[in-house]
């Protein structure tokens, strides 16, 4: 697990020595692509030092034109997901969701692992702003057992500090309760572009099969109609009804003729849209494996099991 504090004294620690044998060694000769390159390390240290860990943070929110301090913590999932979770995990622990307006409510929870004093916790789950539908803030307002909500029942400033430490012992099982949730729709996602695929594929081989027969059926129509006008040759001139008779069976074979060609061309047209369609689907469900891959590698990497 990455450590905040101590990545920050290590960045420091190293900084420190950097400079010090810089004073030391009376060094003349820094060249911009030196220079470049240490500020590209200070860049990308602090970079590491800032987004490695995201901490709970002291807020405020407004209800019934009283303002309430919260501890509060931003998770990069939607609302819908994120409310899930939280209800998910204090389910598991054994607390019982209810409602107070705009509060999800769990009676009786430890918020200080080291302490046997129990609090009601107030949970406000809501997405970040408009543009940023991905990312939800989860608010919490810690209520001294026997106490009701009010401003004054949440001025203490040490329980503020216990309900941010709370939220970041959960912030885990939530982020896992959601990318399981995630995986779970992308998986469904996945199946069912298979599933489009499969039936593109049986609908390749019934259009492949109706070519070949009408291929089939168009040859033999050729020699069908060889053999009529053979026929119609063989027959004397003065044989009007014979004549006549086989002269109709020519119109009708040559009738199919153009029926078979018309479904040939139809149906080829058919087969490469099919094959467009199976190209598109097959692009679309490399993607969605990827995403899916993604995913469960996002969950493997918390290394959290959300208890049962």
């Amino acid at each position: 697990m990455f450590d905040f504090n101590t990545s920050r004294a290590f960045f420091i620690l190293k900084l420190q020595v950097c400079l010090q044998l810089a004073v030391k060694n009376r060094i003349q000769f820094i060249t911009p692509l030196i220079m470049r390159k240490f500020l590209l390390f200070i860049f990308a240290a602090l970079t590491i030092v800032i987004t490695s860990k995201a901490q709970s943070y002291k807020s405020s929110y407004t209800f019934q034109k009283n303002v309430y301090t919260t501890a509060a913590i931003q998770v990069p999932f939607e609302e819908d997901a994120v409310k899930a979770a939280l209800i998910d995990y204090m389910q598991a622990h054994g607390y019982k969701e209810a409602h107070y307006k705009d509060f999800l409510v769990f009676r009786d929870v430890p918020l200080d692992q080291n302490s046997s004093t129990v609090s009601d916790a107030y949970f406000i789950v809501d997405r970040k702003s408009r543009s940023e539908k991905d990312v939800t803030i989860i608010s919490l307002v810690p209520i001294k057992k026997g106490e009701t909500l009010s401003p004054a029942s949440v001025e203490d400033s040490s329980y503020t500090r216990i309900a941010m430490t709370y939220l970041d012992s959960l912030k885990k099982n939530v982020h896992s309760f959601s990318l399981t949730k995630l995986i779970e729709a992308q998986q469904k996602t996945l199946d069912k572009t298979k599933g489009k695929m499969v039936d593109l594929k049986n609908d390749s081989g019934d259009i492949a099969k109706k070519i070949r027969n009408y291929d089939s059926e168009l040859a033999q129509n050729k020699i069908d109609q060889d053999k009529q006008t053979k026929v119609i040759s063989a027959i004397a001139s003065g044989d009007q009804q014979s004549l006549a008779k086989a002269h109709k069976k020519m119109d009708k074979l040559m009738d199919n003729q153009t029926d078979y060609e018309k479904k040939l061309r139809n149906y080829k047209a058919d087969l490469e849209k099919n094959t467009e369609a199976r190209q598109a689907a097959q692009t679309l469900f490399d993607s969605e494996s990827k995403s899916l891959e993604a995913l469960k590698q996002r969950h493997q990497n918390l290394g959290v099991v959300t208890p049962k």
